[in-house]
């Protein structure tokens, strides 16, 4: 989805398997995990150029999601980061923002397709993404080619995370 059809992320299905996710070990529902900031950040990403999103549903109730937005030559991500290799640097990317997925439904290849819809046929050369060392996720990209090129502080009472990218080969894949 784009457009306003992507604004639906704002609804509260959306944000309460975001909040479920964020109450998980190692976030514990931190203050950078709450609905205001999600909502907050969430509502300026979707205005954002090349913004998309993708849900899984079950039932016609949405259990997961990913969304991204596209990331222009030249920049990266913001707050405390160490700088990507200059090829990545120097091309348009994919942002991966979020891939979250009720914990019910984990294991049974649902979130790796959310991913790999979210970057089929993009232009951008590059994917990039956030993840925290310490999560199940972290491993999870690495098996799936996303190679750490980097560490970002997105926020001052953020945790320290890597930054990960994935070339794609002009249809995407996860």
């Amino acid at each position: 989805m784009t457009g306003a059809a992507a604004k639906v992320v704002l609804d509260d299905a959306f944000v309460d398997i975001y909040l479920a996710i964020r109450a998980e070990p190692p976030y514990n529902s931190g203050p950078l995990y709450d609905r205001a900031r999600f909502v907050e950040r969430t509502s300026s990403q979707v205005e954002l150029p090349g913004f998309e999103l993708v849900a899984a549903e079950l039932d016609g109730r949405p259990v997961g999601f990913a969304f991204g937005f596209a990331m222009a030559a030249g920049r990266w991500w913001g707050g405390e980061a160490t700088p990507p290799p200059d090829e990545v640097l120097a091309a348009e990317k994919l942002a991966v923002v979020e891939l979250n997925l009720l914990l019910e439904h984990r294991g049974q290849g649902v979130g790796k397709r959310l991913l790999a819809t979210l970057l089929y046929g993009r232009a951008e050369p590059w994917a990039t993404l956030l993840s925290r060392p310490d999560t199940p996720a972290h491993g999870m990209y690495e098996r799936w080619g996303w190679q750490v090129v980097g560490t970002v502080r997105p926020a001052p009472d953020a945790v320290v995370a890597d930054a990960m990218v994935l070339q794609l080969g002009g249809e995407g894949r996860g």
